[in-house]
């Protein structure tokens, strides 16, 4: 019988301790999430019992179980990669509401990109159909 796996170092001494209110704000500034200070001790929690929960996982012994991408085996049919007829990069960009240069065209996003270049898209314009 093989020996018990070792527990990963960094969940090795969680035992349910909740995270403190200094590592959920530092968590969320890394993730560049704006939390408020009532929101910090209910996200300790929450985070530490995903940390368990993960610890928990760490412990099952998966030796001998094959890697699958999915817990029920599909069937999943790829065809040949094999090039096709296709347009050529003119017929398509002649086709385009708008291009630049051997480019297609597209409205910005985001209101402080098509600020910086200059778009006079208005994004609100998508809703008017």
């Amino acid at each position: 019988m093989d020996p018990a796996p070792e527990k990963s170092p960094e969940f090795s001494d969680r035992n349910c301790a909740v995270l403190s209110a200094s590592e959920v704000r530092t968590t969320a500034e890394l993730a560049r999430i704006l939390i408020s200070d009532s929101d910090l001790e209910p996200l300790g929690r929450e985070l530490s019992a995903i940390l368990d929960y993960a610890a928990q996982l760490a412990e099952v012994d998966v030796a001998g179980v094959p890697p699958t991408t999915h817990a029920v085996q599909l069937f999943c049919p790829l065809r040949a990669d094999i090039v096709g007829d296709h347009d050529s990069s003119a017929a398509a960009l002649k086709r385009a509401p708008a291009k630049e240069s051997a480019f297609f065209s597209v409205p910005a996003i985001f209101s402080a990109a098509h600020e910086a270049a200059g778009s006079t898209y208005d994004p609100a314009e998508l809703s008017e159909g």
